[in-house]
């Protein structure tokens, strides 16, 4: 994920140039054997659902409703890489942020697989 901090934000775009929110997560864990489905909302639905205070490097941060808008992949300390929008592309994004806070849909983990 941090190799690709400063890659573009393409809406659609899933790599390895340029990313879209969920193209983003899907392909960090795809580089890791793992399948996940393409939409942020496909995504919040394969997760499994945790409470802010279990969050760990690894899991999914959503926003909307069942994770309609957004999708980004926490890292720790309160952060989270995200392909943001066409202005910030992919980066590492502050979840204390005002938009963040009120959007917030949930977190998620990747159910364990044999990887």
């Amino acid at each position: 994920m941090r190799a690709n901090v400063g890659k573009t934000y393409v809406f659609g775009g899933t790599g390895p140039d340029s990313y879209d929110c969920s193209g983003l997560i899907q392909a960090a864990w795809k580089a890791v054997g793992v399948s996940l489905p393409r939409t942020s909302g496909q995504q919040y639905d394969a997760t499994v659902r945790i409470a802010y205070e279990d969050l760990q490097p690894g899991d999914l941060v959503f926003f909307g409703n069942q994770g309609s808008r957004h999708v980004g992949m926490y890292i720790g300390n309160d952060q989270m890489i995200d392909a943001a929008n066409t202005r910030r592309g992919v980066t590492v994004s502050d979840l204390t942020l005002a938009w963040y806070k009120q959007n917030l849909g949930g977190y998620g983990r990747v159910p364990a697989t044999d990887v």
